[in-house]
């Protein structure tokens, strides 16, 4: 089916994932970064202060998420829904208005735990759960929305920076977001009923559809899975290296030259290149799977920390965000597929429960572990050399434990 027959039979239900992976941005860590040098000056923070802060907060959220992701299995997701926004507008007006560090790192927490936790697992579980076929232009379409929010939510929030004032900006966001979810999901979710009712029927294991479907394993059945340690090992160096860098943006760009204005620009062409290569990833996930595709996704990010090892140039921010775009548009729809596609549909709230707390904890390390290196005068080129060795040893294992299949689907 193409994507345009898909869309407008299915418009609805993708919106409501392209919705829910929109909102998810006001809690990623390019968001927070933005008003991360303000948030250092007014609380007399440096780095690594509150680089560890950051952690902290992402650590307890990603220990949270490893109890509240796995009840999308059970719970209406409309319900579901309404709970972890509400969360989300909480945690921004918590920031925003903040008198200390505690309230600040509660609001921390609960923007990480909602936003880069709970609404991505909302949307990639919902896509992986409620298509078949078409499961890849389904993830493909709705990671769409958080790279809509990386596109335009730089430029807008830096000029109510500068205008309004950091804390302003904040209030201005979650009004936004409060209106808009208010208006789009009840009209998103229309028909969701229809489609949760046929879900049941394809996994109720009648006899004509036995033979049709796959094991469906159990959270425990996969924690004892070697492949899924293994994929993890790839999975969370794309965490830990984009959080890192997105969350020491600023500092990067000062220790490299880069107007922020140019910084800002860049993301445009990250959005841009993010969407272009996850479009065309989901009809090729249709057809050959996912897992071919995870060693390759690892070589536009090598290519990614080349570009800032070499040049201080200032073309190198378009350069290493269009080809960190490039690298994540790849990772999120072989994510939104893989899972369902190994260990099927049953029990995969939990199950991608258990990988969301993992890529939340190397995303709560990442900006602690850089800003302490950065304090210690480590500079950006060595770091990103550190991480390319360790993409290449983690790469080599994967295409070893998943040779045989690799060999099959060049046959």
């Amino acid at each position: 089916m193409s994507y345009l027959r898909f869309l407008k039979k299915n418009w609805r239900f993708v919106g409501f994932g392209f919705t829910m992976s929109f909102s998810a941005s006001f809690g990623q860590t390019f968001y927070i970064a933005l008003s991360g040098a303000n948030i250092r000056s007014e609380f007399g923070l440096s780095h690594g202060g509150f680089g560890s802060w950051f952690a902290l907060a992402t650590i307890a959220s990603a220990m949270t998420i490893i109890w509240l992701g796995r009840v999308i299995d059970r719970v209406d997701l409309r319900w579901y829904t309404l709970a972890v926004c509400i969360g989300l507008v909480l945690s921004m007006l918590m920031i925003a208005s903040a008198p200390g560090i505690i309230i600040l790192v509660i609001g921390l927490y609960l923007a990480r735990l909602t936003g880069q936790g709970l609404l991505m697992h909302i949307s990639t579980t919902s896509m992986g759960r409620y298509f078949d076929s078409d499961r890849g232009k389904a993830v493909s379409i709705s990671a769409m929305g958080q790279s809509f929010g990386e596109a335009i939510l730089p430029v807008f929030i830096l000029i109510f920076i500068v205008e309004f004032g950091w804390r302003e900006s904040w209030y201005i966001a979650a009004i936004t977001i409060t209106l808009l979810l208010a208006v789009l999901i009840p009209n998103l979710m229309r028909d969701y009923t229809k489609r949760h009712q046929e879900y049941l029927g394809r996994i109720s294991l009648k006899p004509n559809y036995q033979k049709n479907i796959k094991r469906q394993w159990s959270r425990s059945e996969v924690l004892k899975d070697f492949r899924f340690y293994v994929i993890s090992s790839v999975v969370l160096s794309f965490s830990f290296i984009c959080t890192g860098l997105f969350f020491h943006q600023i500092h990067i760009a000062e220790s490299k030259g880069w107007p922020l204005e140019i910084l800002a620009s860049a993301f445009i062409f990250f959005a841009i290149f993010k969407v272009f290569t996850s479009l065309c990833m989901g009809s090729l996930i249709d057809r050959f799977g996912s897992i071919i595709f995870l060693p390759i996704m690892q070589v536009p990010l090598i290519a990614t920390l080349a570009a800032i090892t070499v040049s201080d140039a200032y073309f190198i921010p378009f350069m290493y965000l269009s080809l960190m775009g490039i690298s994540i548009g790849i990772l999120m729809p072989v994510m939104g597929s893989l899972w369902p596609e190994l260990y099927g549909v049953m029990h995969l709230g939990s199950i991608r429960a258990a990988v969301v707390a993992m890529v939340a904890l190397t995303s709560a390390i990442s900006p602690a572990v850089f800003g302490l290196l950065f304090d210690q005068a480590v500079s950006i080129e060595t770091l990103s050399l550190g991480c390319i060795i360790y993409i290449i040893a983690s790469g080599i294992l994967l295409i070893w434990t998943f040779r045989n299949h690799l060999v099959k689907t060049f046959e």
